[in-house]
């Protein structure tokens, strides 16, 4: 992890620090947490819960650093696992399953899944698909995906499968950032960052 002034290289995806103004609640719940070795991650709950309901992503502590900052997480699994209950009720979706193994997902969570849907046969939607597998219709596949990123408010990307159907992949990174920039705008955050990878050369 990298405190202070980020340089504009990799973080790691899903990932970000926060810390909070002080006098607020939520900063002396980190206070509470760091007190003790481990710290207690138990403590963190309400600030965490609260951010959730802000951001409308579900997010876990993993860690308090030095400097009073948190380690945040998105939880991959209740992600997708939400994820699929919104497109199960999207006009045209025949069936949405979980990608039957865990290395089908985007390579940037580990064992993270890909969510795979079928369209009802003949819509607009499984034409696109279908089109795309044949070799065309980029633009047509490529406005499919955005408009389910749009539907369920999360940046997606999207892949045209052997059986017609699409396999689809929560964009990790672009959340991330999305997710860095949601919480600096809060009053209670005096400063939020994805947790940059720092390289020792």
């Amino acid at each position: 992890m990298l405190l202070g002034s980020p340089p504009p290289g990799r973080f790691v995806p899903g990932e970000v620090l926060v810390k909070f103004a002080p006098g607020t609640e939520a900063s002396a719940a980190v206070m509470r947490a760091g007190r003790l070795s481990p710290p207690d991650l138990e403590a963190l709950a309400p600030p965490v819960t609260a951010l959730q309901a802000k951001t409308g992503l579900p997010l876990r502590a993993k860690q308090v650093t030095g400097g009073q900052w948190v380690l945040l997480a998105v939880d991959g699994e209740k992600l997708v696992e939400r994820l699929v209950e919104q497109l199960r009720g999207r006009a045209n979706v025949a069936d949405v399953r979980l990608s039957p193994d865990p290395s089908e997902g985007d390579g940037e969570a580990p064992g993270s899944r890909g969510i795979v849907v079928r369209f009802s046969a003949g819509s607009a939607e499984a034409q696109a698909v279908a089109q795309k597998r044949s070799g065309g219709g980029e633009d047509r596949f490529a406005q499919l995906v955005r408009a389910l990123g749009k539907d369920v408010a999360l940046p997606l990307k999207g892949e045209a499968t052997a059986d017609a159907t699409l396999l689809l992949h929560v964009e990790l990174r672009t959340l991330t950032l999305t997710l860095s920039e949601q919480l600096k705008a809060l009053a209670d955050v005096e400063s939020a960052q994805p947790n940059y990878i720092m390289t020792i050369r």
